[in-house]
C-alpha cells in the first residue's frame, strides 16, 4: 500500500485524555486535526489520501467519451484503490460491484431503526419469548448503538464500523477513562451475537441488503471454569443454624427485624435442591407454593421457571421436607420483603459464599451421596457432561451422607436407606 503522507501520532490533552492527531500537508495548506479515536482519524487520513491523489497531474492526454465530471469520477475511483493498495482494475470493482451489492429496499436511520427493534424486543419478553436479563442486555447494547450511529443510515454501517464499534471499550464514548480496556474473546462474542440478531430483523425488514454482522470473526475462548466451589458439611451445618436465628441485618432498627428464620425457606431451596438463585429473575424469584408438593416429595420447575426453559423434577428429599414444613414458602416466602440483596449480601460475606456455591453444593453432594451422574443432570438442570467435569468426586459418600441429615434444630431424622436416588425411612429388620 502507497505510503500515505499524512501522518496519526498520539498526544494527551491538558485534561488527562488521550487523543489522535492527523497531520500533513494538501495542496499547500498545512493540515492539522485531533480526533477521539485512532479509527476516526485513519478515515479522514484516507479521504486527504485520494483527494492528494486527485490533485496529482497525470501528465497524459487521451481521448475520451466520457464527460469531464464522468472523467473525474473514474479518476477518484481508482485513486481510491490506489489509496487501499489494491491492484483491481476499475472494470473489476465495479463488475464486483453490480454482481454483488443490492441497495435495501428501505432508507432508514440507525438510531430509527434501533429503537423499532428495542421495541419489538419488549413485547417478547412481555410474552415471555425472552427473559428480562436478555431484554436487559439488548436494550444496553442498543442503547450504546443509538449514541454510536445516530444521524446515519442503517444502510451505510459497513463491517468495519460495526468491528471499530465493538472495538471500541464503551466508556471511551464517555471519555471516563484514558487506557482502553480490552475486549474478551467472550464478550466480544456475545455483543457480537446481539448485533447479528439485530441485523437479521433489519434484513427482514428490508432495511438491509446484506448482513454486515456476518463478515465478523467468532472468536475462540477457553473456559476457565474448572472444579466447582462448594461447602463443606460442617459449613453447611453452621449456615443453617444461624439462618434461623437470623431476623435482619445487624445495624437495623428493632422495628425493621424481620421472624427469626425468615431467610430459611431461600437458603434451603438453593442448598438443598439446587434452584438458581438470582434473586431478580431467576428460578428462585419465580417458586410458588404450588410448585412444591411434599405429599408426593417433588418440586416440578416449569419451563417458564426453568433458566434453559425444560420443565424439570427434583426429589426432596427428607430433611429438606422438614425445613419446608418448619418454614412453609406461603408464610416464609423465598424473596421476603426488604432489601434482599443487602440481606443475602450479609449472609454470604460472613459465611465468604459466592453466588452459586449453594446450587454447586446440592450438585456435588447429590452425585456424592447417590453416585448418579444422569440423575444429577436432570435435577439440576444440566448436561451430564458439565455434571461430569466440574462434580464428580468432589464429595465423599460419608460427608454426602451427613449433609443430607441436616435438620431443623430439635429435630432428627430417623435411620434412611437410599433408594431410587432419594432417602427414604429405613424398613424395620433392615441391615
Amino acid at each position: 500500500m502507497p505510503k500515505s503522507k499524512f501522518k496519526i501520532s498520539p498526544f494527551t490533552n491538558p485534561s488527562g485524555i488521550t487523543a489522535w492527531r492527523l497531520s500533513g500537508t494538501l495542496n499547500g495548506k498545512r493540515i492539522r486535526q485531533n480526533f477521539k479515536t485512532r479509527p476516526e482519524a485513519v478515515a479522514q487520513r484516507q479521504e486527504y489520501d485520494v483527494e492528494h491523489l486527485n490533485g496529482e497531474p497525470e501528465g497524459r492526454t487521451v481521448w475520451t467519451t466520457l464527460t469531464p465530471e464522468e472523467n473525474r469520477d473514474a479518476v477518484a475511483a481508482i485513486n481510491s484503490l490506489k489509496a487501499r493498495g489494491s491492484k483491481c482494475s476499475l472494470a473489476f470493482a465495479v463488475d464486483y460491484l453490480l454482481q454483488h451489492y443490492r441497495p435495501p429496499d428501505l432508507e432508514r436511520l440507525a438510531g430509527e431503526v434501533a429503537q423499532e427493534y428495542l421495541n419489538k424486543r419488549d413485547r417478547d419478553c412481555l410474552k415471555g419469548f425472552i427473559t428480562e436479563l436478555q431484554y436487559k442486555t439488548i436494550k444496553n447494547e442498543m442503547q450504546w448503538f443509538k449514541r454510536c450511529f445516530e444521524g446515519r443510515l442503517i444502510s451505510s454501517i459497513t463491517a468495519d464500523d460495526y468491528r471499530d464499534y465493538l472495538e471500541k471499550p464503551k466508556n471511551q464514548l464517555n471519555n471516563r477513562r484514558k487506557l482502553p480496556k480490552v475486549l474478551s474473546a467472550k464478550t466480544w462474542n456475545n455483543r457480537r451475537g446481539t448485533l447479528n440478531t439485530f441485523c437479521v430483523f433489519c434484513l427482514e425488514q428490508k432495511y438491509l441488503a446484506e448482513n454486515p454482522i456476518a463478515r465478523l470473526p467468532k472468536h475462540k475462548h477457553r473456559s476457565h471454569r474448572g472444579t466447582a466451589e462448594t461447602l463443606k458439611a460442617e459449613d453447611a451445618i453452621a449456615l443453617m443454624e444461624f439462618l434461623e436465628t437470623y431476623s435482619g441485618l445487624t445495624e437495623s432498627k428493632r422495628s425493621h427485624r424481620q421472624k427469626p428464620g425468615f431467610l430459611v425457606p431461600f437458603f434451603a431451596l438453593t442448598l438443598f435442591a439446587g434452584i438458581r438463585p438470582d434473586w431478580k429473575s431467576g428460578e428462585i424469584s419465580k417458586i410458588e407454593p404450588k410448585d412444591i408438593d411434599l405429599t408426593t416429595g417433588v418440586i416440578r420447575v416449569e419451563p417458564e421457571v426453568s433458566k434453559v426453559n425444560e420443565k424439570r423434577t427434583i426429589k426432596i428429599q427428607p430433611n429438606l421436607k422438614l425445613w419446608l414444613e418448619k418454614y412453609p414458602i406461603d408464610e416464609f416466602p423465598p424473596i421476603p420483603r426488604g432489601n434482599i440483596d443487602r440481606l443475602l449480601r450479609e449472609v454470604r460475606t460472613k459465611f465468604s459464599i459466592g453466588h452459586d456455591v449453594l446450587r454447586h453444593t446440592y450438585i456435588s453432594m447429590t452425585v456424592g451421596a447417590f453416585r448418579s451422574v444422569g440423575d444429577a443432570a436432570l435435577q439440576a438442570g444440566n448436561s451430564e457432561s458439565v455434571i461430569r467435569k466440574h462434580y464428580l468426586d468432589l464429595k465423599s459418600t460419608e460427608e454426602a451422607d451427613k449433609f443430607w441429615q441436616i435438620a431443623p434444630g430439635g429435630q432428627t431424622q430417623p435411620a434412611l436407606e437410599k433408594k431410587d436416588g432419594r432417602f427414604a425411612p429405613k424398613k424395620k429388620g433392615a441391615s
